[in-house]
């Protein structure tokens, strides 16, 4: 049984903090470590208006925003990684995940009502999961011998896409109904491919990987055609898509950090919105409500 959920207020934020995030219309949420230890940050995506969003001695890692403002992310408060809820709006916390093992990055449906998530709770590897937006109702989507990661709807919720490390001892894109039923397998390459996110008209899936010997962020059709590579020599990974589906916003490693950078669908007009001095990671971009 998912014990009740707990919540606690955050630290109280600077008012134009808070005025920066609620006066845009698209926000991206990132984990960096620019003030120690990880934490979770929003940003506009020129990367002028920057808000903390969460502030504490330990590590907060892998955001999704929603529409409505609502950041569910990844916290080691509880000595494991659990994963919490927040707002850019109300501050409040809310702990999601409370049984063994570790949760990770968590994702949110289409319409918001649920979490897609990974755990290895059960002992062994990380399987699919998905739960209410609230924690409730935390059942498996797929529960098999593989090691499967970072699960994500279609636009439609019809389809989930993931990464899995199956018979070749790579990890590989694979897609199936959201059921968990009608496995396929899209990438066949030498290389590890993570990440994947069904563009927003539903007709591509970026990634990335590092086929070619260096992560990179790449770009297939849905039934794995069309195979596309869109940054360059940097390794860069983590791509989400921007609300308009035209840019992927993704992180892009040099010297001992990393930034945010945003490119164009078609590998063209790259620029940053953050600097290399700290890890940027993890980027999610949405249009949130403003209030």
């Amino acid at each position: 049984m998912i014990k009740r959920l707990s919540v606690r207020i955050v630290f109280p934020l600077l008012f134009m903090g808070i005025v920066a995030c609620s006066r845009t219309d698209e926000t991206i949420v990132f984990s960096t470590n620019t003030d120690g230890n990880l934490e979770i940050y929003a940003t506009s995506p020129d990367g002028k208006k920057s808000t903390r969003l969460t502030k504490n001695d330990w590590d907060d890692m892998y955001p999704s925003i929603y529409k409505n403002g609502d950041v569910i992310y990844v916290s080691r408060e509880s000595g494991k990684d659990d994963i919490y809820k927040t707002s850019l709006y109300d501050r409040t916390i809310k702990r999601l995940t409370f049984l063994n093992g570790s949760n990770r990055y968590p994702t949110f449906s289409p319409d918001g009502g649920s979490i897609l998530f990974i755990t290895n709770r059960d002992g062994g590897n990380f399987q699919i999961y998905l739960m209410n937006s609230d924690g409730q109702n935390q059942r498996p989507v797929m529960n098999d011998r593989y090691d499967n990661r970072s699960p994500s709807f279609s636009p439609d919720a019809k389809k989930i896409v993931f990464s899995s490390k199956r018979e070749n001892d790579l990890y590989t894109i694979f897609v199936m109904d959201s059921d968990g039923k009608n496995i396929k397998q899209l990438t066949r390459n030498t290389g590890d491919n993570f990440a994947p996110r069904f563009s927003r008209d539903g007709n591509k899936i970026a990634f990335y990987s590092d086929m070619d010997g260096n992560y990179g962020v790449y770009t297939m059709d849905t039934d794995g055609g069309g195979l596309k590579k869109i940054t360059g020599p940097q390794p860069s990974v983590y791509p989400y898509w921007s609300p308009d589906g035209n840019r992927l916003v993704f992180s892009q490693f040099e010297g001992s950090g990393s930034r945010l950078a945003i490119i164009g669908a078609d590998g063209r007009n790259l620029k940053t919105i953050t600097d290399s001095n700290s890890l940027h990671l993890t980027p999610r971009w949405e249009k949130v409500e403003r209030k």
